[in-house]
């Protein structure tokens, strides 16, 4: 009597279970107006399922359960909710498989005790605890992982509906998951290993895309300091241009003056003081390439700041074939490489040399730096044990290699240097 009534309630909770999971892992807030629609649509497909249980007994009922809840349970979030279709089913079968969660902890218990009220009763209290920590902790992430592309979605509900098919297949319509054979046995670690795979594979592409905007966003905070910087750059060249102007006269009739009584040497240095003046109100540029100027003037400070000595030969057109944000993930990511590695060193030791210039159609890049401690390069990669290093050198050779380039990292002499060719 009493595993019976214990049945009858694991049932029910089950029901309940799986129409509110679902809601919720579509969005639906468990206000009390959707609470009652659902609890109403619940005791409807339960008169239905009971109904069948009565009249055609458990193997049958079993078998149409799908028909006359899941069916419907989907087509009444389609219709009432305005959920998609697919969608809808996809929240249906994630339910579904939450429920495993109470059927294996309950098989466990039922091997334990050999008792079958045992079994229900440990079955209704996980389903009641689960759907507690669903409902706080995991319907609202699925309700948004559920407005991802159509990709995203067929990745998300692979493992659903794949286990949804092999349960009914080998434990409803058949028992071929208790016969024994290996490969039935197997089937859902392969499903798992593939669904991983593509896991890993729609995680790396979502990765790409983040960090490309990332470099993007970077970008334009760099075209916007540098323009700051240029404007003030511009209002210090007006007003050395403006004093020069005013000064001019007199900088002519001192030169004159100094020619006039053969004192040529003063008048050579004066010349040249003149010229250092004037050539303090131009703005540094390094080459006719706007985003490699844009690169180097935003390191400028900091390889002032740490007193590095910088030497660079760069002739670049205009135009180059790769994408600004490409450059700038190579440059930019070499050039802070190479600050933090020689930041550690004596000032008179701060070495960074640039070569970068086209050959024949390609991009040739050399990035030289000095070091503290002589880089390990396993496969091709310098590798290092600081915390927050090491993706800079990855995301350079992934790019080069994206782009059909070339990228290799060595240590020649005193120096570590970094060569790509694209």
């Amino acid at each position: 009597m009493l595993t019976n009534i214990l049945s009858l309630i694991h049932n029910a909770t089950t029901l309940l279970f799986g129409v509110y999971a679902s809601a919720a892992f579509l969005g639906v807030r468990l206000n009390r107006k959707n609470n009652l629609h659902l609890l109403i649509f619940s005791c409807l497909t339960g008169v239905v399922y009971a109904l069948s249980f009565l009249l055609y007994g458990t193997s049958f009922t079993e078998q149409v359960y799908p028909l006359i809840i899941h069916i419907p349970l989907v087509l009444f979030l389609t219709l009432y909710y305005k959920y998609n279709f697919v969608l809808s089913i996809l929240s249906v079968l994630t339910a579904y498989l939450c429920c495993q969660i109470s059927n294996w902890i309950g098989i466990a218990a039922l091997t334990v005790s050999h008792q079958e009220w045992i079994y229900y009763s440990v079955r209704i209290c996980v389903t009641i605890i689960v759907f507690i920590l669903l409902i706080h902790y995991v319907s609202d992430i699925t309700s948004q992982l559920l407005q991802k592309n159509a990709k995203s979605l067929a990745i998300l509900g692979f493992m659903p509906f794949v286990y949804y098919i092999f349960d009914y297949v080998t434990s409803i319509y058949t028992s071929l998951l208790y016969s024994g054979l290996e490969i039935v046995g197997e089937f859902l670690g392969f499903v798992l290993c593939i669904t991983y795979l593509m896991f890993l594979f729609l995680y790396f592409k979502e990765y790409e895309t983040s960090k490309e905007i990332e470099q993007r966003n970077q970008l334009m905070e760099m075209k916007r300091v540098q323009t700051e910087k240029e404007l003030e750059a511009i209002r210090r060249s007006e007003r050395a241009v403006s004093i020069l102007r005013h000064d001019m006269r007199h900088f002519l009739s001192s030169i004159v003056s100094y020619i006039e009584n053969d004192e040529n040497d003063k008048a050579l240095a004066y010349i040249r003081e003149v010229i250092h003046t004037s050539d303090q109100t131009a703005m540094q540029r390094y080459c006719k390439n706007e985003i490699v100027n844009l690169i180097l003037s935003s390191h400028r400070n900091e390889i002032e700041h740490h007193k590095i000595c910088f030497e660079y030969s760069i002739q670049l057109p205009e135009e180059l074939s790769i994408s600004d944000i490409d450059m700038t993930a190579i440059l930019s990511n070499g050039l802070e490489n190479a600050i933090h590695a020689v930041s550690s060193l004596p000032e008179t030791e701060r070495f960074i040399k640039l070569d970068l210039h086209i050959k024949e159609n390609k991009l040739l890049l050399s990035l030289k730096n000095t070091y503290a401690t002589p880089p390990e390069i396993i496969d091709g990669l310098p590798r290092t044990s600081e915390i927050g290093h090491g993706f800079g050198t990855r995301s350079i050779w992934y790019v080069t290699e994206k782009l059909g380039g070339n990228c290799q990292f060595s240590v020649a002499d005193k120096y570590f240097v970094m060569q790509v060719i694209i």
